[in-house]
């Protein structure tokens, strides 16, 4: 049984799950298009949401899985990067699969993300 502190029964995490969703599909628009102003917005918005989500507690951030399914490859890859410190194995591979098959902006990013975590420095 879960309790009331669970996150599962929490009404703001689909809320937050929502709001990176869309914070994502901005900043990947803003790489597309080169907006820097669009990309800034969209990377603030998803690092907001992530607080929130993990100050819902532990399990917060990992409501963020169902999205590594997302059809839209800007959003796989901001989930895939915020989930490489709480599910290293799937985050990394989702990583891999956008740098390896992606046709757009995302496979950029995927490849920083990746050449970071291996650098040691990613901090997502």
């Amino acid at each position: 049984m879960t309790t009331a502190h669970s996150p599962k029964q929490n009404p703001l995490l689909p809320f937050m799950v929502q709001k990176f969703e869309r914070a994502a599909i901005v900043a990947h628009f803003g790489y597309e298009d080169e907006d820097s102003a669009m990309q800034s917005a969209g990377i603030q918005a998803a690092k907001k949401a992530v607080k929130v989500l993990d100050a819902i507690g532990s399990e917060g951030r990992l409501a963020l899985v169902p999205l590594l399914e997302n059809s839209d490859w800007g959003v796989r890859v901001f989930a895939a990067g915020y989930l490489v410190k709480v599910i290293p194995e799937r985050a990394l591979a989702v990583l891999q699969d956008i740098r390896a098959k992606c046709p757009t902006q995302a496979r950029m990013t995927a490849s920083r993300m990746l050449r970071r975590y291996e650098a040691g420095g990613f901090d997502m």
